[in-house]
């Protein structure tokens, strides 16, 4: 906390208080006219740069990067004699005037004012970010230095500076393979990026070490149609990804993605969006990501299962359950599989409440689960053991499963509800396993078991 005597050293002319826990700007500042820098970086200021600032008529230099600020007053603009104003690094900062950002510019070397103007023309709300946050800035400071080096095309130009945030933002350097990004001229020599025709059509950095923020900048990458994310520890989806308007693949499956924002509602071409295997995901799904789940289901499978299940329907589109993790089973296996797999209503119904009593017990750490969720028929999940016993799913003529056997197979968890709806279900083996919790009502339906 900054003292209220402080005002009262009217003549200083330099004040460093940089590097502390200050978490607001005092207003007593303002009674000191005769300041001529006044350095506030690396605290944890928060909340809006007051307009109390813009009484230091004599102020020069002004830095408060590195906190946690979350607006700023146009009123800034009135201290005509500011040669330098620096607060990149606030990354929660909300929006910034345009007369801010005006200013900000102004203030750039004539090499930094150049480009500044340029992506101001062709990404949209670029400045927003630039100034105010860190991995936006050393973007730009990567794509005036890349200017200097290389002549760049409109397109080239936007391209590699939305690419660069992406990198920046998801740690690049410690991807496994980030062949020619950030080094070679042309960004459809970088690895992942493919340009039919010069446009930035495909990303596919699928098992590469991407980690932290996936974010992007304005809408420069327009004509994106697949990103493939997948298997990464990928934590954050900006919600500028909303601004991808062409994209009709997203994969962000295997990753350690705590939220998905809302606006992927809005990528209303978006025709395949996979979100399994994302163990820190909970809670109930945006509605406007469930949309896009429901636009995706080109197989209708969702009204198939929750016609047939009922059960699910409370939870099918809550992440983390086993009920939402067979069904993106489901949808990604028909994607990438489709020629391999059948799905009439019997194998999706079937293959549906199998996948929730997989994943609700820790199916892949079972002894036996050799064929559980390939592309084969479900009645063909089965393996005989080193005796040449069968353990797993046996079926009638129709497909509909009448026997399960698990015995004896490390399955470790709770039954899912969804086992009550094999109704033609007359043998049931769980014994010696690691079952836990209660067991539900469901099974009372299965009221043609004999053993």
């Amino acid at each position: 906390k900054i003292d209220s005597n402080i005002g009262l050293l009217e003549n200083l002319s330099v004040l460093d208080l940089s590097g502390n826990l200050l978490q607001n700007i005092s207003s007593d500042l303002s009674t000191m006219t005769d300041l001529i820098e006044l350095d506030l970086s690396r605290n944890n200021i928060s909340g809006s740069i007051s307009d109390e600032l813009s009484a230091m008529t004599n102020l020069g230099k002004l830095n408060l990067t590195y906190n946690d600020l979350t607006g700023i007053s146009s009123s800034i603009v009135a201290l005509k004699k500011l040669y330098s104003f620096e607060i990149y690094h606030n990354e929660n900062m909300g929006w910034i005037p345009v007369e801010v950002i005006d200013r900000l510019q102004n203030l750039l070397t004539k090499d930094k004012k150049k480009i500044s103007e340029k992506l101001r023309s062709l990404v949209t709300n670029s400045d927003q970010d630039y100034f105010v946050r860190s991995m936006p800035n050393q973007a730009f400071e990567w794509i005036v230095n890349q200017s200097s080096t290389f002549v760049l095309d409109e397109k080239s130009f936007t391209h590699q500076y939305c690419l660069s945030v992406l990198y920046f933002n998801s740690n690049g350097k410690y991807w496994s393979n980030k062949t020619n990004w950030l080094e070679s001229r042309d960004e459809c020599d970088w690895y992942g990026v493919q340009c039919p025709n010069d446009d930035v059509v495909e990303l596919k950095l699928a098992n590469n070490n991407v980690s932290g923020t996936v974010a992007l900048s304005g809408d420069c990458l327009g004509k994106l149609n697949l990103f493939d994310l997948s298997q990464n520890s990928i934590q954050k989806i900006d919600s500028n990804i909303g601004l991808l308007e062409n994209l009709t693949v997203l994969d962000l499956s295997g990753n350690k993605l705590e939220n998905i924002p809302s606006q992927l509602g809005l990528l209303t071409k978006l025709s395949f969006l996979w979100l399994h295997e994302n163990p820190n995901l909970a809670g109930r799904i945006p509605s406007e990501v469930a949309d896009v789940m429901m636009r995706n289901d080109k197989i209708n499978a969702s009204e198939t299962i929750l016609s047939n299940v009922p059960v699910s329907r409370s939870t099918i589109f809550e992440y983390g359950t086993s009920q939402f993790r067979a069904f993106n089973d489901i949808l990604y296996r028909y994607r990438m599989q489709q020629d391999e797999i059948s799905l009439s209503s019997t194998d999706l119904v079937y293959r549906y409440i199998l996948g929730t009593l997989y994943f609700a017990t820790n199916g892949d750490r079972w002894e036996l689960n050799n064929k559980w969720l390939t592309p084969a028929n479900h009645c063909t999940w089965k393996i005989k053991d080193a005796e040449d016993f069968e353990f797993g799913v046996s079926c009638n003529t129709d497909d509909e499963v009448t026997k399960l056997d698990l015995y004896n197979n490390n399955v470790d968890g709770t039954l899912p509800k969804e086992l009550g709806d094999l109704r033609k279900l007359t043998y049931l083996d769980l014994d010696v396993n690691s079952l836990r919790g209660s067991i539900g009502s469901e099974i009372g339906q299965l009221t043609n078991l004999e053993a």
